[in-house]
């Protein structure tokens, strides 16, 4: 498995472990955790040895918007991911955007935004 696909996985795993439901495909429910490639995707630290610097988009859906108390789950929501992305080696918290809402199937659900970066191992830490 690449090293991208690997820091996906590592935090779709953390998610999961944190109770918290997480996609990586367009086929979800909320609340969710869409984990999406970022822009730039990857990159390559040179002051750190080459690591590769890989950026996910993480985009916190959580009930549909037009109901009480929208904006306060996905409030907790955000709480929840960032203690669960705290298991993550080499991964930097996100600064969350402001809430907006999302369209499915002509419904909007409250969601905020961030981009999250991890670094990976060098390919010299990887290779045999």
């Amino acid at each position: 498995m690449s090293r991208l696909l690997a820091s996906r996985t590592a935090i779709v795993a953390a998610l999961e472990a944190g109770g918290i439901n997480a996609a990586t495909t367009a086929k979800w429910s909320a609340p969710v955790v869409l984990v999406e490639p970022g822009d730039p995707w990857a990159g390559v630290e040179l002051s750190l040895g080459r690591r590769r610097t890989g950026r996910w988009r993480v985009t916190a859906v959580a009930g549909r918007a037009d109901t009480d108390g929208a904006l306060e789950r996905l409030a907790d929501l955000v709480d929840r991911v960032d203690v669960a992305l705290l298991t993550v080696p080499g991964l930097e918290l996100p600064t969350w955007s402001r809430p907006s809402d999302i369209q499915l199937d002509g419904a909007s659900y409250a969601a905020s935004s961030a981009t999250i970066q991890l670094q990976t191992p060098t390919l010299q830490e990887v290779l045999p």
